[in-house]
C-alpha cells in the first residue's frame, strides 16, 4: 500500500448558516424527527454540488471573501 501524502487545496464556495435538520428537510426534502440538530452551513460548490458542513468544520476551513477579493473575481 502506498504511503499517504499531505494535500492542501483552495476553492471559493457559497455558504449559508443552516442547521442540519433544516438542510435535510428544506434542501434534501427528507422527513426529519424532532431530534437534536447540529449547527452548520449549507454549502454550494463551484460544480453545483450542494452539501452540508458542521459549523466547526466549515469555520475552520473557510472565511468570508473580502470586498477587495470580490473585485478580483
Amino acid at each position: 500500500m502506498a504511503k499517504e501524502k499531505l494535500y492542501i487545496g483552495a476553492k471559493i464556495i457559497k455558504g449559508v448558516s443552516m442547521d442540519e435538520n433544516a438542510f435535510l428537510k428544506d434542501v434534501k426534502g427528507e422527513k426529519v424527527s424532532k431530534r437534536t440538530t447540529r449547527l452548520g452551513y449549507k454549502v454550494t460548490y463551484p460544480d453545483g454540488y450542494v452539501g452540508w458542513s458542521p459549523k466547526k468544520t466549515f469555520e475552520s476551513a473557510y472565511r468570508t471573501v473580502t470586498t477587495a477579493e470580490k473585485e478580483l473575481l
